[in-house]
């Protein structure tokens, strides 16, 4: 007798349960529509989002990106949002601050050209851009007496630095399980252990079939995070295309974390790897970024790379041990879009051929922008003729355990 899967009916299917997936289930779960998110892992958060730097833009970095660009609106519009979210889902966000320090007079006038163009979009009254007053610290410039009291352990090599004191992190497998719980609480469906074998298309509906179950559903939200490109060709709706870029990142214990209270960083020359310091929300350091293209199922850690991070650790801070202090190391992948020119955006957008799909690709800064994920696809989604219906007793801070 042949085995009958599970019929599950929703208005929105979202394919993915990372901090993309996860906060966009948490917007719409404020509105009367049925959804159902789609993870193949056992939990949240268990993929990219559990593998990155766990910083989130909060100054001049956002500021800086390339304006009318998706990566530059929803950091910069993110930035006032995050204390409250915090505060509401009860999660862990530290403010750091940032120091890009100067090696020379070329970084100084670089650092110069960036803080001019920064708040050209952010300060002007009439700017959608517009950062509300009290949500943003000004950047300034500190010379290197003034460095070595913020950061005492720093290297004497550095004649100063570009402070940035609205910097901050988080952990993000911890804000996506928060939003995931609250989406739950608030009546969102989660489906665990779950791969897409197949989706079709039947009368304006689609039918997602899955090794559990088979879904049927008006919408689909593609949110797998470095799998978007693959998911979104299974119904031809791929209209875009990113690199995978493998990250390797080594992070420190707490007895170096205790010396360390900025994240401090030097700009790269004539190498694609970050140099970069920081700590995060535990009191740990998190150093790297070497970076390399490379197939998604490369995960190895790689000798030289981790020897990378040591040595960009040891640049920055040469009196600290760095490695008799290495807690684990790992390596992650994200998407980069437009890496001929540098200027990255996300994808975040319906599909012209194929109604009612979202396809959504973040990658750098993606964590940070995740308060602002879900309006703009509430936005997307009113702007093709969905009405939403907001309910009355939504709860913003109510969670609800997810688990497989």
């Amino acid at each position: 007798m042949a085995n009958l899967q599970e019929i599950i009916n929703a208005d929105i299917s979202i394919i993915g349960g990372g901090i993309a997936g996860t906060s966009v289930a948490r917007e719409l779960s404020k509105y009367d529509i049925s959804i159902i998110v789609i993870e193949q892992k056992h939990g949240v958060g268990l993929e990219g989002t559990s593998t990155n730097h766990s910083l989130v833009c909060q100054g001049g970095d956002s500021l800086t990106f390339r304006p009318g660009t998706l990566h530059a609106e929803l950091n910069i519009k993110s930035i006032p949002l995050w204390p409250k979210l915090s505060e509401e889902l009860n999660f862990k966000f530290r403010r750091i601050g940032g120091l890009w320090l100067i090696r020379d007079n070329s970084d100084y006038k670089k650092f110069q050209k960036m803080v001019s163009r920064a708040f050209k979009s952010t300060l002007d009254p009439k700017s959608p851009l517009l950062i509300p007053e009290g949500s943003f610290s000004p950047l300034r410039f500190v010379d290197k007496k003034e460095l070595k009291n913020l950061e005492p352990e720093i290297s004497d090599n550095f004649l100063g630095a570009l402070y940035d004191p609205n910097l901050a992190t988080v952990d993000p497998p911890e804000v996506a399980k928060a939003y995931a719980e609250n989406a739950k609480a608030n009546g969102v469906d989660f489906l665990f252990n779950t791969k897409i074998k197949s989706i079709k298309r039947e009368e304006n509906k689609f039918e997602l079939h899955t090794d559990n179950a088979l879904i049927k559903s008006n919408i689909v939200i593609n949110a797998s995070g470095i799998e978007a490109d693959r998911v979104a060709e299974i119904v031809k709706a791929r209209d875009f295309s990113y690199v995978p870029l493998k990250g390797t990142l080594v992070e420190f214990d707490e007895e170096l974390g205790k010396l360390i209270n900025h994240e401090t960083t030097i700009l790269p020359r004539g190498s694609p790897h970050l140099q970069v310091v920081s700590p995060t929300v535990d009191n740990k350091l998190k150093a790297g970024i070497h970076l390399v293209m490379s197939f998604r199922s490369d995960k190895e850690v790689k000798d030289y790379a981790v020897n990378h991070a040591i040595n960009v650790a040891k640049t920055l801070y040469p009196a600290l041990r760095f490695e008799n202090h290495i807690t684990k190391s790992f390596v992650g992948f994200m998407a980069m879009t437009n890496p001929d020119t540098g200027w990255h955006d996300f994808v975040i957008a319906n599909h012209d051929f194929v109604p009612n799909w979202i396809n959504i690709v973040l990658g750098p800064a993606g964590v940070s922008a995740s308060p602002m994920l879900g309006k703009k696809v509430v936005e997307i989604l009113t702007k093709s003729g969905l009405i939403l219906k907001e309910k009355s007793n939504y709860n913003p801070s109510i969670r609800k355990k997810v688990e497989s």
